[in-house]
């Protein structure tokens, strides 16, 4: 659902951007020709269109668009208004106008990329992020972690025996679950959480301002909640789903590779342990190559730990 609301918003900009340059020609035939009969007298109603489309978060950005949508209107009316009674405007007001042309284009450029970039950074099948802006994330919030001095953990879970559920309802329930796992993973955890597809049944969580003891309690709330909500097939049969978890702080001297690795090996704990539970991993063990980490790493169909 999420996707194919950011499919809409982009396709809107699309709009927006051809309708708004039709309006810019006609303003400037206008200018050329004053009292034409083809006044432009308003601006493309696309964004506000956009904002109507959005969400509350996505909402704040869209409303800076139409407010320099706004200026942009007022000094066209006005250029337009002294062009019409004077036969022809100054350049000081020309350009006055063009720089308020400029500063909505380029916000508009700012905020459709911002939209193009969640489309590409997005898993189609759960709507959850997928792995291509995780690092860029990650390393984002350790430096902000390193200038705040506010903890941030790295975790992942991985749903248990999965493969049973792909085996015994077929690929669509496993798909059902996998989707179902995604929404009740973004709903549980804190808005500032973020939620990545990791590959095949495995997800990766990074929550800021958490260290590993509470990040251990908060998802140990979260696995025995999720083990409590069966997920209903097409059929009507209910699959059970679980999950286990492997949380790892980041400290000094380590990379985010080698935290992604030390959550890692807390899982394999996790599964080696008898699953669905959550295990930290120790914060001064050695760790692996980002090439060792990549090798571990599981296509986005297929078995993983089970």
């Amino acid at each position: 659902m999420q996707m194919e609301k950011t499919r809409e918003i982009v396709r809107l900009f699309e709009r927006a951007s051809a309708e708004h340059l039709a309006w810019l020609m006609r303003v400037h035939s206008a200018l050329m020709f004053p009292g034409s009969p083809d006044m432009p007298a308003c601006a493309p109603d696309a964004p506000l269109t956009l904002l109507g489309a959005c969400a509350c978060g996505e909402a704040e950005d869209l409303a800076a668009l139409v407010r320099l949508r706004g200026a942009m209107h007022g000094q066209a009316q006005e250029l337009l208004g002294k062009a019409a009674r004077q036969g022809g405007v100054e350049p000081a007001d020309y350009q006055a106008f063009m720089a308020a042309v400029d500063a909505y284009s380029r916000e508009a450029r700012r905020v459709e990329n911002h939209f193009r970039r969640l489309l590409v950074e997005t898993d189609p099948l759960t709507g959850v992020h997928n792995r291509q802006g995780m690092t860029r994330d990650l390393r984002r919030e350790w430096t902000r972690s390193l200038r705040t001095g506010q903890p941030v953990c790295v975790a992942l879970a991985d749903l248990d025996h999965f493969k049973v559920v792909n085996d015994t309802w077929g690929h669509a329930a496993g798909d059902r679950v996998l989707c179902a796992a995604a929404r009740f993973f973004q709903r549980r955890l804190r808005p500032y959480d973020t939620v990545y597809r990791y590959g095949g049944e495995e997800f990766l969580f990074i929550l800021p301002n958490t260290d590993a003891d509470t990040a251990a309690k908060v998802l140990d709330r979260l696995r025995r909640t999720l083990a409590r909500v069966p997920v209903v097939a097409e059929s009507g049969e209910r699959i059970p789903v679980a999950c286990s978890i492997g949380v790892a702080q980041m400290v000094p001297g380590r990379s985010v590779h080698e935290a992604v690795g030390a959550a890692d090996r807390a899982l394999y704990a996790a599964k080696n342990a008898g699953r669905n539970r959550v295990e930290v991993a120790e914060s001064a063990e050695p760790v692996p190559s980002p090439e060792a980490i990549a090798a571990r790493l599981h296509p986005i169909r297929g078995g993983g730990r089970h």
